[in-house]
């Protein structure tokens, strides 16, 4: 070839390639791919005629775009629905007004709808075809139907049948069991009043001379007239066939229900367990849906089924009775230690409680031994072999506590043959301290410490919030609260008497609120013996003294007034917003008989506290507001008035006191 010659490159041959013989594709083999909307429509046809339904093709062409496409926008299909609906049960449909399609008919008749009357969804046919008037179950519904027709007999004169072109009611017993007096023999004209309303107004443009109807809607309506008989007809024609088809599934319904207690009974079945079953349960509402008795045939493949599920349900219900039972004796229990400590008994916590051999036997277990549930709440009652079995269990488990704790007071072993002296831990100085939680019960919450019932009863909270274990009672987590215990003991030596003396415990407590706190030197603290419990944890070593009686602080002591204060609802809280509460510890004790009560003074609980006592050394500041009357009366007036929110701030910021008591402060008025 020569050099100017030009190459032309020789064009390149398609690729081809051969696709060797395999089986399906992955996607056609596939297990959860379904291949039955691909169906030829001669078979699809063949399938569905076998249901005799018209509702369960409607609900195959409900289940896919392409089932849809095929049998309800294919008119190829339309022999489908006809079929089905010459064949369904009771007996064969009417044939549809000429405004509905095959498939649009099907789901005119058997889909349902919302209530009329309550509008919840229902799956009922109508009750007036005609109307289009739909009602539930419910007897509310069927009572108050009235309210939502309208009766127009009187107003057409018997003329209605010339001049509506409106359906109405097909008959007065569209609502009952059984279906006459329909029309056109019905004289009543019931429409809904929706549909009458709409209808008055072109009646009155229809039949108005001046001006005259215009020729579009004269011709409408008179069209509409002329189609009124036939939508008529169709709907009386429903009606009969929706009563007969309602008697039907009724007389159904009974013989299969029948039939499913004969088979119970030979079994040795309970029958209502096995109208419950999944199987079962499934197979006879589905025969019930389409009309159909239950025979052996459809209940021998699935029997091994039904019974291991019914097996499953004895199973279930036996455990719910034993769970039952169980949790009344547990009720039981719980009751019966109530009662012991109602009456003054010393007892454990209730989870302790329960750990005693006695009471574990008397509850049981949910899978073990399960007494009687009915008699055993009157056998703890009334038995006394109970009662001292208990008595035995509560002296076995109280007598380690009890020589651990008298070592922590310092009498270890200690024994006595004189009656008229108190065991150490029945004394009033006998006072405890959990050192694993630090908390006291509700009853506790004024003195801030336990005596010996209360070392007993506590129960520690669990640490881990969402597990809520209830943690196990160790005496090994109590100590002596010192601090209290050296008050009470130092109040007995003012009052002359000893911790031993049985008479002590009501001896301070007629002292009413006579005891003075002397190691609060600031200012004149008052109380009574349960508050002097809780406040000797302020000091370390308090120091007090008696008042002798008719002398005390003109502003007087309210016990139990801060828990009253402190509780839940909406009296408390109203009693919390009044501006009533003035600080004890802002009067000084040499000069308490002269510190004002006028009361002008009010603080609320978001004002600064810290400028509220210290109210001389912010002169300077005060001078910014220009009002010199108003800063000499705050100057001259320490004890201020102030709602219960703020003396808590107060005296948490200035005095250092986390938990309010009742001598802290005191009310201006008394609170109701």
């Amino acid at each position: 070839m020569s050099s100017g010659s030009i190459t032309v490159p020789t064009p390149k041959k398609r690729r081809t390639y051969v696709r060797e013989l395999q089986g399906p594709s992955q996607s056609e083999s596939a297990p959860g791919k379904c291949l039955f909307p691909t169906l030829p429509l001669e078979l699809l046809a063949e399938i569905l005629i076998q249901t005799n339904s018209p509702r369960d093709v409607l609900s195959v062409a409900r289940t896919s775009k392409l089932l849809c496409s095929t049998l309800v926008c294919n008119p190829a299909a339309d022999f489908i629905w006809r079929t089905i609906r010459k064949n369904c049960l009771p007996h064969p449909l009417p044939d549809p007004t000429p405004n509905f399609s095959e498939a649009a008919y099907a789901a005119f008749v058997y889909d349902g709808g919302p209530c009329d009357a309550c509008k919840e969804d229902t799956k009922e046919f109508y009750a007036s075809f005609a109307i289009r008037f739909r009602l539930c179950r419910s007897p509310r519904c069927r009572t108050g139907i009235r309210k939502h027709l309208m009766d127009v007999t009187t107003i057409f004169k018997g003329r209605a049948r010339e001049e509506i072109w409106v359906p109405y009611m097909e008959s007065t017993h569209c609502f009952d069991p059984i279906f006459d007096n329909a029309w056109p023999e019905n004289p009543t004209i019931l429409m809904k009043k929706s549909d009458w309303e709409r209808f008055r107004a072109d009646y009155a443009a229809f039949s108005a001379l001046s001006p005259p109807p215009s020729e579009e809607l004269q011709k409408a309506c008179t069209d509409q007239i002329a189609k009124f008989p036939k939508v008529m007809e169709l709907a009386v024609a429903l009606q009969k066939w929706k009563s007969t088809y309602v008697t039907m599934h009724s007389t159904i319904k009974t013989k299969n229900e029948q039939w499913a207690m004969a088979l119970a009974a030979q079994e040795g079945w309970d029958g209502n367990d096995l109208l419950k079953s999944r199987s079962y349960g499934s197979l006879h509402r589905h025969k019930n849906h389409v009309l159909e008795e239950v025979t052996l045939r459809d209940f021998l493949p699935i029997k091994p089924l039904i019974e291991d599920q019914l097996l499953k349900m004895q199973i279930h219900r036996q455990n719910q009775e034993n769970e039952a039972s169980y949790r009344q004796r547990r009720d039981d229990v719980e009751q019966y230690y109530n009662r012991l400590r109602s009456a003054g008994t010393v007892v454990p916590s209730l989870y302790e409680f329960r750990k005693l051999s006695v009471m574990t036997t008397m509850q049981g277990s949910v899978t073990g031994s399960r007494p009687n549930s009915s008699g055993l709440a009157k056998d703890m009652k009334n038995s006394a072999l109970v009662a001292e079995l208990v008595a035995a269990d509560l002296k076995t488990w109280m007598a380690s506590a009890r020589e651990k704790l008298s070592e922590l007071l310092g009498f270890p072993k200690w024994r006595s043959a004189s009656k008229t002296k108190l065991h150490p831990l029945d004394r009033i100085t006998a006072r405890f301290m959990c050192q694993g939680c630090g908390k006291v019960a509700k009853r506790y919450e004024k003195e801030r410490c336990l005596d010996f019932p209360g070392v007993c009863a506590h129960e520690c909270p669990s640490n881990n919030k969402k597990d809520r274990k209830q943690v196990d009672w160790s005496v090994d987590r109590f100590v002596k609260d010192d601090e209290a215990s050296n008050a009470v003991a130092r109040l007995l030596a003012l009052v002359g008497i000893t911790d031993e003396d049985t008479s002590a415990c009501n001896t301070v407590k007629m002292l009413g609120a006579r005891i003075r706190c002397l190691s609060c030197e600031h200012a004149s603290i008052i109380m009574d013996f349960p508050t002097l419990i809780g406040h000797s944890h302020r000091h370390d070593n308090m120091q007090m003294v008696i008042l002798p009686e008719g002398e005390g602080s003109e502003y007087p002591f309210a016990a139990g007034l801060s828990a009253r204060l402190m509780n839940m609802g909406s009296k408390p809280q109203k009693l919390r917003s009044e501006v009533n509460y003035r600080c004890r510890h802002c009067i000084p004790a040499s000069k308490s008989a002269d510190a004002g009560t006028d009361g002008e003074g009010q603080v609320s609980a978001g004002e600064s506290i810290a400028k509220e006592s210290h109210t001389e050394d912010s002169q300077t500041e005060d001078s910014q507001t220009g009002n010199q009357n108003g800063r000499q009366r705050i100057r001259k007036n320490k004890l201020r008035s102030m709602n219960f929110n703020a003396l808590r701030s107060h005296l948490k910021e200035v005095h250092r006191i986390e938990m309010v008591s009742d001598e802290d402060f005191f009310v201006q008025t008394p609170a109701k």
